[in-house]
């Protein structure tokens, strides 16, 4: 055997003595891994949902609201030429909202008035003309025809002329301005947002469980206390609930009428604190969490996580809160008996992340 042929024997032996440690190292560290235990599970305090005594009243956030929003606008187009409201006022219905150039409406009324003028006098001769059989017959339809078009036509533009002024429908309160004097807009463009306050709305929404028994608001006393008024409570009248419910919070919302004259400080988007107290006695009972378990998703809404004891994982849900307390918050919805959820540290988890239990030491 030459000496080439011993060296490149040697050189692949070697290659194979090497390659044979790096497999039984590479075993050795899977065989290591799999003994090592799961490290850094987080622990976590738990709270078996469960359900409060029932009481005789229930306190719910409610949302001030205006009888209707309506964007106004002028079914004709032009140049606004005045717009003497003031955002934040009321002006009473009648009242003067927004106003165009009237110069050329006017024009078109007095013209469509000349030409009506006309046609009256034409149709008067045609009409005598016609009883000395001067003319015929059909002469005679052509000039009443036209006496018709042209009274349609002035009647139009009388009506254009109104068009260019736009009136409050109701007492207004004016929301917004959303364009200003002297813009030149379009036909249906929206120039001024206005609420209809002569009544205010207050809106709750309520869990599937006091659905049923708010149907009938004969049972039930509402009020309602808002910080514009410390100290004072108002009564509520039952004015509509929804049929069909919130598609995330499985709710109900219920409206409550309140006339602004009780409360003209009052304004729509204001919150309150609705009180629905029975009349025959207790209402289903409650559920309530700490306020530690709450946390708080993008969009500003609250939620809780759920802790599954046969993953160990833990997921968000959204939920429905009521009264806040100092120490625990009434859940009107997204909680069943039972559940477990975490009760601190919600801002630390993540969803389908793998916790441990804390358990205390005896």
């Amino acid at each position: 055997m030459s000496s080439i042929m011993r060296n490149q024997l040697c050189r692949a032996g070697s290659l194979l003595t090497l390659l044979l440690l790096v497999v039984q190292l590479s075993a050795c560290q899977e065989s290591t891994a799999e003994q090592q235990p799961d490290e850094g599970l987080r622990t976590v305090r738990l709270e078996t949902v469960g359900t409060g005594p029932s009481e005789g009243q229930r306190r719910f956030v409610g949302r001030v609201d205006a009888l209707r929003t309506v964007d106004l606008s002028f079914q004709v187009g032009g140049r606004i030429l005045n717009m003497p409201v003031q955002q934040g006022a009321i002006v009473p219905a009648g009242g003067l909202m927004a106003e165009l150039d009237k110069a050329d409406y006017d024009r078109a009324v007095r013209e469509a008035q000349v030409a009506l003028d006309l046609a009256e006098l034409d149709h008067d001769r045609s009409s005598q003309m016609l009883e000395r059989g001067a003319i015929p017959q059909a002469s005679y339809d052509r000039s009443l025809a036209d006496l018709e078009m042209r009274r349609l036509a002035l009647d139009a533009a009388q009506r254009n002329l109104g068009y260019a002024s736009i009136e409050a429908p109701f007492d207004a309160l004016v929301t917004r301005r959303l364009v200003d004097a002297f813009t030149q807009v379009q036909a249906g463009a929206r120039v001024v947002r206005v609420q209809d306050v002569t009544e205010l709305r207050v809106h709750i929404a309520v869990p599937e469980t006091l659905m049923s028994m708010l149907q009938t608001p004969e049972r039930f006393d509402v009020t309602a206390e808002v910080a514009a008024y410390p100290g004072k409570t108002f009564t509520l009248s039952y004015r509509e609930h929804a049929t069909e419910a919130d598609p995330v919070t499985q709710t109900y919302q219920i409206s409550f009428g309140l006339p602004r004259a009780e409360a003209p400080q009052l304004l729509p988007g204001m919150t309150a604190t609705v009180t629905v107290k029975s009349r025959a006695g207790s209402l289903p009972a409650s559920i309530t969490v700490p306020a530690s378990a709450l946390d708080t998703e993008a969009d500003g809404s609250f939620r809780v996580w759920i802790y599954d004891p046969a993953t160990q994982q833990v997921n968000p849900r959204r939920v429905l809160t009521g009264a806040l307390g100092s120490q625990r918050v009434l859940i009107e919805s997204g909680l069943q008996p039972g559940e477990q959820i975490v009760t601190a540290g919600a801002h630390l988890l993540r969803p389908q992340m793998r916790v441990t239990p804390y358990r205390s030491e005896r």
